[in-house]
């Protein structure tokens, strides 16, 4: 069944009669940089591998606004959010950049399994030509059926999730109806989406000029990839804790349990790759190549243990906040770069690569000088920060961040100074906290951040209090 599945490889040049060029952004919720043997090989990724050897590689790409759906929203709006929205249905009066696409007769689609910016009348998908919801992700409102809850299966998931007080959490209350008549691999979520993908392109190649977005929230948790992949990251037999949805905050988990949450997230990063694969070789299949776009990213990363924690929303370390970004480009040669990137870039780089300027409102720059000029010149400095402005906020409303310099990294805490300082080059584990002996570059840093907030819709009374955190002694 799955014969086809096998490995992208750089397809072969033939002419395109087509004049625009089409644009296909896949995003991967959750996917860290170390899955790829690029970055590490932590996971099983033979086609994203081959991807990224074909395309040019941002090494230095970072979160912007954080988490999931403020995220959505930069993308779809080119817009910075973190001073302008938190987790929050998007305001209808906010100019979003498919309009634009439209106005330039691109065709444009959305197809997506990530549930948070589009259920609950979030209107995320606003301005696309199309849409579709691959539905049941998480806590998606889907399947209603009677659930074995208490059953010896679910004991093992309750051990070490998010807290409930009767039964599973509502996100794994509902995914595990949702997924309770699963058949085959083909039933998992990303396989859905990514075929889905496929059949929209099969309808749809033909369109002058599209915009195909696929967004999948795997590898987010719930983690429940087949058990054979699983096997691969964890081969002995295991009956103890299934920490699939385990909870935000310091890691409570045994050594071994630890270890059994990494091979379920591996796992699960595994299958992504294995389905991503197939949407990339049927874009190969069809002759797109020539004339298409492609763009891997993930939304942001997960700790899987280190610094003491199993979260994404408590401190932004490098393993949260550093994120693989590729794209591939028939008019660009396969390389590495330097360029210190940000999420915020991507809304701005889909609209050049149709020939659309940017306007005041996509504050993000366009990485075509990176991609078709051989620029290795990127941001003097990226911020990483949760939303906090007018909607909720994944840690109760005091969400903390990042600044980087690509080597000098310094850490905002939630609701305090910051006191984390780390030089990437010599550790780039951020084991050696050197904000008391280089105060300087914290401080340089921090202005970093200030500047840039205030640059990108943060009212002055919200600078001013952010300022006050850190003033010169």
């Amino acid at each position: 069944m799955y014969s086809r599945l096998t490995v992208w490889q750089q397809p072969a040049a033939t002419p395109s009669p087509k004049n625009k060029m089409n644009v296909i952004h896949i995003i991967s919720d959750t996917f860290r940089r170390d899955n790829l043997s690029i970055f590490g090989g932590q996971a099983h990724t033979p086609s994203l591998d081959a991807f990224f050897a074909r395309s040019v590689v941002f090494d230095r790409a970072y979160v912007c606004s954080f988490p999931t759906v403020p995220i959505r929203g930069e993308l779809v709006t080119g817009q910075v959010g973190m001073c302008r929205r938190g987790w929050e249905p998007l305001n209808r009066r906010i100019p979003v950049i498919s309009d634009r696409l439209t106005g330039a007769g691109i065709t444009s689609m959305m197809i997506a399994d990530t549930p948070h910016h589009l259920k609950d009348g979030f209107l995320y998908q606003r301005g696309f030509t199309g849409w579709e919801w691959v539905r049941g992700q998480e806590s998606d409102l889907l399947n209603t059926q009677p659930y074995p809850y208490d059953s010896k299966q679910s004991q093992r998931y309750r051990e070490f999730t998010r807290t409930h007080p009767d039964k599973l959490p509502q996100g794994l209350e509902h995914h595990l109806k949702n997924v309770q008549f699963r058949a085959s691999e083909e039933d998992t979520f990303v396989a859905r989406t990514m075929n889905t993908a496929c059949d929209w392109l099969e309808k749809n190649y033909q369109h002058d000029g599209f915009y195909l977005m696929v967004d999948t929230f795997d590898p987010h948790e719930p983690w429940d990839p087949p058990e054979w992949y699983v096997r691969r990251f964890d081969p002995e037999d295991y009956d103890g804790p299934e920490p699939i949805y385990p909870p935000y905050g310091p890691n409570h988990m045994d050594e071994r349990t630890t270890r059994r949450a990494a091979a379920l997230y591996r796992a699960e990063a595994s299958l992504v790759d294995t389905w991503v694969g197939h949407l990339l070789r049927k874009i190969e299949n069809m002759g797109l190549m020539e004339n298409t776009m492609i763009i891997f990213m993930a939304d942001h990363g997960f700790l899987l243990g280190e610094h003491g924690l199993v979260a994404k929303n408590f401190d932004m370390y490098e393993e949260v906040a550093h994120i693989p970004l590729a794209i591939y480009h028939p008019d660009a040669a396969p390389r590495r770069t330097e360029a210190l990137t940000s999420i915020i870039d991507i809304p701005a780089t889909v609209l050049n690569a149709f020939g659309i300027e940017s306007d005041d409102q996509i504050e993000g720059r366009g990485l075509n000088p990176n991609l078709l000029e051989g620029s290795d010149i990127g941001h003097e400095y990226v911020i990483t920060h949760g939303a906090w402005a007018g909607g909720w906020s994944p840690d109760g409303g005091h969400p903390q961040g990042s600044v980087t310099d690509g080597e000098w990294t310094l850490l905002l805490e939630k609701d305090s100074a910051p006191d984390k300082l780390f030089y990437l080059p010599d550790d780039p584990l951020q084991n050696v906290n050197r904000f008391d002996s280089e105060a300087g570059h914290a401080r340089r840093l921090y202005d970093a951040f200030l500047e840039f907030i205030g640059n990108n819709g943060g009212p002055p009374d919200m600078v001013e209090s952010f300022r006050s955190r850190f003033r010169d002694s």
